[in-house]
Formats: C-alpha cells, sequence, structure tokens
C-alpha cells in the first residue's frame, strides 16, 4: 500500500523529518540547482522519498537521468584515459542525448530518492516491488520509475526481483565498498599512513557535536570548491542552511577539520548512514591550501576509522578510484532501476535499447577508467 506524504505517519520517522526540511526550507533555498517536487510514499510499512518529473533537463543528475547519461557524463569524458574510447563516447553521447529526449527520460518518478549521490534502498520483498508498480502505474501512467544505486554486493536479491518483474538495469557508475565482514583494508599501507597523518596534523579536529551554525557557511564554500568548482556543476549544490538543517536533525554527521590560526573550517565530511551502510554525500576541502597539508587524507582517515570502529559497511561512492582501491576499496557497478513496460511503445523500446547498450559497453569503461 501507497500513502502520501499528507497521511498519518510516524513524524519522526528520517524520511519524513528529510522531506519536511526540505518543504520547510524550500529546495531554491536548500539545493537551489534541483527542481522536482519531493513527497513520501510508504513501501512495507516505511517512508521513502519520492521525486517527481517531467522534463528540467537543465536539472541535477540527482533526480534528472538526462542529466545523469548525458550532462554529466560530457563533464566526465576527461577521466577516459584512451582518445579512441573518448571519441567513441562522445558520439555515442550526442545520439543518445536527442534519443532520450525523444524517449522523455526525465519524465519520471524516482522511489526513495534523498537527492544525494548514493540511494540505498531497503531490499524490499517481490511482493512489495509487484504491488508498488500496480499503485504507481495507476497513479502516474505516463511517468517511469526509477530506483538508483543498486550494487550486486548489497541488492543482489533486489536486483533479481525487479528484473523478474521486468525493470531494466542500467549501469550508472563504478563505486568503492569497505566491508567489515573483510577488515584487510584496515591493515593497507596507505590506510596505515593516513591515520599515522590524523594523528600528528595541527589542523583542529571538529567532531560532530562541536560544530556551530557559522561553521556551515565555510563547509559549504568547501563542498562547492571540490565537487561544483573541481568537478561537475550538476552534482546537488547543497546550501549552509540546508547542511545545518540535516546536522540539526541528525541525519547527516559532520565531522571536520579548523585552522588553528584563522579559526575557519577548512575540510569537511558528512556522513549519512542508510540501511546501515555508511555513506558520503558531502565532502569538500578548500582546494586553495597547500596539498601537504594532505585534506582529503585527512577526511578518508576519519571516514575509515568511523567505518572501522562502526563495524558496518561504507559505500565511498564514485571517483577517485586509484585513491580508494588503494585503501582496499572494493569496485563494483551500480546500477539504476527503470521500469517502462506500461509506457508507449516508442519510449519503451528506447529505453529497452539503451538499456542494452548500457550493459554492453560502459562497465568495462568504468572499470577501466575507475569512473
Amino acid at each position: 500500500m501507497i500513502i502520501t506524504n499528507n497521511q498519518s505517519l510516524n513524524e519522526y520517522h528520517p524520511s519524513k523529518i528529510y522531506v519536511e526540511t526540505l518543504l520547510s526550507l524550500g529546495l531554491d533555498k536548500a539545493i537551489p540547482n534541483v527542481q522536482t517536487d519531493i513527497d513520501t510514499i510508504t513501501i512495507d510499512k516505511q517512508p521513502v522519498p519520492i521525486t517527481l518529473n517531467y522534463e528540467e533537463y537543465n536539472n541535477s543528475y540527482v533526480c534528472s537521468p538526462y542529466t545523469a547519461y548525458i550532462s554529466y557524463a560530457q563533464d566526465e569524458l576527461q577521466l577516459i584515459h584512451s582518445k579512441t574510447q573518448r571519441r567513441l563516447f562522445w558520439g555515442a553521447i550526442r545520439f543518445a542525448d536527442k534519443l532520450l529526449k525523444w524517449a522523455n527520460i526525465n519524465q519520471t518518478l524516482s522511489i526513495n530518492n534523498w537527492l544525494v549521490s548514493t540511494n540505498l534502498p531497503p531490499n524490499w520483498s517481490s511482493q512489495s516491488i509487484q504491488q508498488l508498480t500496480v499503485d504507481l502505474i495507476e497513479r502516474y501512467p505516463n511517468h517511469s520509475f526509477n530506483i538508483r544505486s543498486l550494487n550486486p554486493h548489497n541488492h543482489a536479491q533486489l536486483i533479481q526481483n525487479l528484473q523478474e518483474q521486468g525493470w531494466l538495469m542500467l549501469p550508472a557508475r563504478q563505486v568503492y565498498l569497505f566491508d567489515n565482514k573483510d577488515r584487510q583494508w584496515w591493515q593497507r599501507s596507505h590506510t596505515k599512513r593516513d591515520q599515522k597523518l590524523l594523528q600528528k596534523t595541527h589542523l583542529q579536529r571538529v567532531k560532530p557535536e562541536e560544530h556551530q551554525q557559522a561553521d556551515f557557511t565555510e563547509i559549504e564554500n568547501c563542498f562547492k570548491q571540490l565537487f561544483i568548482e573541481k568537478h561537475s556543476h550538476f552534482n546537488p549544490q547543497f546550501t549552509a542552511a540546508y547542511l545545518y538543517q540535516m546536522h540539526l536533525n541528525g541525519l547527516m554527521e559532520f565531522h571536520s577539520f579548523r585552522d588553528p590560526n584563522s579559526q575557519r573550517i577548512v575540510a569537511s565530511i558528512g556522513l549519512f548512514t542508510q540501511q546501515g551502510i555508511i555513506t558520503t554525500p558531502m565532502v569538500g576541502y578548500n582546494t586553495g591550501l597547500p596539498k601537504k597539508l594532505g585534506l582529503y587524507r585527512l577526511l578518508m582517515a576519519v571516514l575509515l576509522k568511523e567505518t572501522y570502529d562502526s563495524g558496518k559497511i561504507m559505500n565511498l561512492s564514485s571517483g577517485a578510484g586509484s585513491f580508494k582501491s588503494a585503501r582496499g576499496g572494493r569496485p563494483t557497478i551500480e546500477y539504476t532501476a527503470f521500469y517502462t513496460n506500461h509506457l508507449s511503445y516508442r519510449r519503451k523500446l528506447t529505453m529497452f535499447l539503451f538499456a542494452k547498450l548500457l550493459n554492453k559497453y560502459a562497465p568495462k569503461v568504468f572499470a577501466e577508467n575507475q569512473i
């Protein structure tokens, strides 16, 4: 059964708190480059956030499949080492651009969408998926449905259940997992060196409970410098107001470093735990400071120590593949599931062919280029 946001649910559930936070702030003041309608639905008696889109091609990839597979992919082309591969993918992206618009790819409803890079869903049963699909078709007959951030290590049964019911699996990126069932990564030489750096740095470590509201302006700037200016403006652009509310509501746990002279935050990481798995939707540092400070290494040292101490799995998202692999991160391909069987023949066929092409070529490119 699906229940909308305005029906009776536990108001203290993280999904409800999250959606209420966004609605009270306003998306334009929370994540200004995201255009979407947000609500919650209930699956297996648990509310999860959903986002609804129609077109919005100039949008962040967190709610725009077009941006994820076209606009963001163009920004990432520079990471492909082979010039031949790069040229081939440039041509493929240009062709897919028109094809996916023709298929109305952005007319979609995203399930369990927290508007972050990694949205880890519960392992819903086959019966729940079947009922969910039927209910959504009735309510949104002209929308496709998608679920991001599925990987074979954490979601093997869910992926199988979805595929058996006609959902397509589209490769999205390569992510890196640190599993506490096998703690070999904690013994890696790079990991040990990072822990030593953490012990001897002159920067002041700021624990989650020690953050003040004024710190979040600097945390926002650190995030923008790394993820927006250095990587892509299609990443969600979190504001200080949004990050501070996530901190106050206990939805994101911040660990930062403060310069003892200026007393300003120069590096920060936000931990977001989903389904018992740690993710890091917010990482940033002052990119203008000397590299010898090792700001990124310090953040990763804190993250790995928190992961080790908690005994949880950690999903370190994509990018910086060689850095993460050197510290024992296990690469795995992440998928976005799409359901289109109720749509027109044109839209359904286009998405089927697109999924087939992606599955043939994308995983190899992701693995070879660590993206």
